[in-house]
C-alpha cells in the first residue's frame, strides 16, 4: 500500500493544496519557503492515520485527504464545530462524526480501520528536533533529556547481541540434531546434494558472508574454509559436506539484514565525515576514530554530523518495512555538500529497505536537480 494523492483545504485559513505522488518512485520532496505548511502537512499525515485527535484537533484546517492504493481514501474534515473521519474502501463508504471538544475520542471502529491500513502501510515521522532524547528516568531537570547517538549506539549494541544470541541458539539446535539428520541423508539414496565444483563455490559464498560480517562488527560461526583436494570424493563425502555448508548458512541467517544496514550506515557516514572513521563493534554499538587512533564518543561529533548520523540511523533501524517515513527539513545543520548528495543516499535506504519517504524542505540543495520528484506548495 502507498499514498498516491494528498489534498488539504484551508490549511491555517489560508492554503489549498493538491499534491500527486508518483508510484514508481521512491522519494516525494515537498518543498517551499517557511510559512506554508510543509511540516504541518506531515504531520497531519501521520495524525490522521495514527489517529492522533489531540494534534487534529488543534491544527487549522477544513479538510484533508489521503489517497492510497489500492483504492482506499482517508478523509477528515471539519465542519459546524464537529470533525469526522470519512473512509472510502472500493464499494464501503462511511463516515464516524469525532468531535472537537477536548474530551473526543476516537470510536473503536475508526481505530481499526486506521491499524489495518496501517498495519500494510505504517507511518514513521523523522521530526527536525533529532539531537535529544527525554529520558525514561532522571533525578533531576539538569539530566532529563540523553544525546539521542548515544542512545542508538546503545540501542545497535543491543540488536548486534540479539542477532549473536539467535545466532548461537540456531547453531545448538543444528549441532544437536546434526547426527540424526547426517544419517538420513546418508542412508536416503534419492537425496540430493552438491557437486565438488558447487561446494567450491558455496564455500567461497561463506567466505564473502564472513568478510561482509567481520567488517559490520559481528562475531561469525563461519567455518575455516576446507583444503582444495576436493577431486577424490565419494557420494557420502558429498552429502556430509553439502548438510555442513547447509548449516553454515542457517547460522548465519541472523546476522545477515543488519550486517548488510551496518555496513551501508557505516560506508554512508564515513564517505561524508572528515577526519573521523566511524567503527562498530558489539560492545559500543559505534564509535569514531580520529587520526590519532584515539576514539570519539558519538555526542562529541559536530551538530551536523550528529543530525546526518541520527536520519540515517532512523531510516535503517528504526523505520518498520514498507513503511512511509516522512522527513522534517533534513538539511537541518548539514553542509551544502552533503545536502546535495542527500536523494543520492536516501535512495539507497529506500532501496534496500523498501521503504517510501515524503520529504519537506525548503533547500534547494536536498533537491539537487531532481524537480521531477519535488511539489512546490507555492505552486499548488
Amino acid at each position: 500500500m502507498l499514498i498516491t494523492n494528498i489534498k488539504v483545504t484551508d490549511l491555517y485559513g489560508l492554503h489549498n493544496y493538491d499534491i500527486a505522488f508518483d508510484k514508481e518512485e521512491c522519494l516525494k520532496i515537498i518543498h517551499a519557503p517557511n510559512g506554508y505548511g510543509k511540516t504541518t502537512i506531515l504531520k497531519l499525515i501521520r495524525a490522521i492515520l495514527e489517529g492522533y485527535i489531540d494534534e487534529l484537533q488543534q491544527i487549522p484546517f477544513k479538510r484533508f485527504i489521503i489517497v492510497c492504493d489500492p483504492a482506499i481514501t482517508v478523509e477528515v474534515y471539519k465542519e459546524n464545530n464537529e470533525m469526522y473521519y470519512h473512509f472510502i474502501s472500493g464499494q464501503f463508504e462511511e463516515t464516524y462524526q469525532v468531535g472537537l471538544d477536548k474530551n473526543a475520542e476516537l470510536s473503536a471502529s475508526i481505530l481499526n480501520r486506521l491499524k489495518s491500513i496501517t498495519k500494510e502501510m505504517p507511518i514513521y515521522l523523522i521530526n527536525a528536533d533529532r539531537l535529544w532524547l527525554e529520558k525514561k528516568e532522571y533525578t533531576d531537570a539538569a539530566h532529563m533529556f540523553l544525546p539521542t547517538v548515544l542512545e542508538y549506539a546503545k540501542e545497535l549494541s543491543e540488536l548486534m547481541r540479539e542477532a549473536l544470541a539467535q545466532s548461537n541458539y540456531c547453531g545448538q539446535e543444528l549441532d544437536r540434531s546434526f547426527p540424526n539428520r547426517l544419517i538420513k541423508r546418508l542412508n536416503d539414496t534419492e537425496a540430493s546434494y552438491l557437486s565438488i565444483e558447487e561446494i567450491r563455490e558455496q564455500l567461497q559464498e561463506l567466505e564473502k558472508k564472513r568478510t561482509i560480517l567481520e567488517s559490520a562488527g559481528l562475531f561469525s560461526n563461519v567455518p575455516v574454509a576446507l583444503p582444495e583436494e576436493l577431486s577424490q570424493v565419494d557420494e557420502k563425502i558429498l552429502k556430509v559436506l553439502t548438510l555442513y555448508i547447509e548449516d553454515s548458512h542457517e547460522k548465519l541467517r541472523a546476522f545477515e539484514s543488519l550486517a548488510t544496514k551496518i555496513n551501508l550506515l557505516a560506508t554512508l557516514i564515513n564517505k561524508r565525515f572528515s577526519y573521523k572513521v566511524m567503527e562498530v563493534n558489539m560492545k559500543d554499538g559505534f564509535v569514531f576514530k580520529v587520526p590519532t587512533k584515539e576514539k570519539l564518543r558519538a555526542d562529541k561529533l559536530s551538530s551536523g554530523e550528529q543530525n546526518e548520523l541520527i536520519l540515517l540511523f532512523k531510516l535503517l533501524f528504526k523505520s518498520p518495512a514498507n513503511a512511509i517515513i516522512l522527513i522534517d527539513e533534513p538539511e537541518i545543520s548539514l553542509h551544502i555538500a552533503w545536502q546535495q548528495s542527500f536523494l543520492e543516499d536516501m535512495e539507497a535506504i529506500a532501496t534496500l529497505t523498501k521503504v517510501k519517504l515524503i520529504i519537506a524542505t525548503h533547500s534547494p540543495d536536498i533537491i539537487n536537480g531532481r524537480w521531477d520528484l519535488t511539489t512546490g506548495l507555492e505552486e499548488c
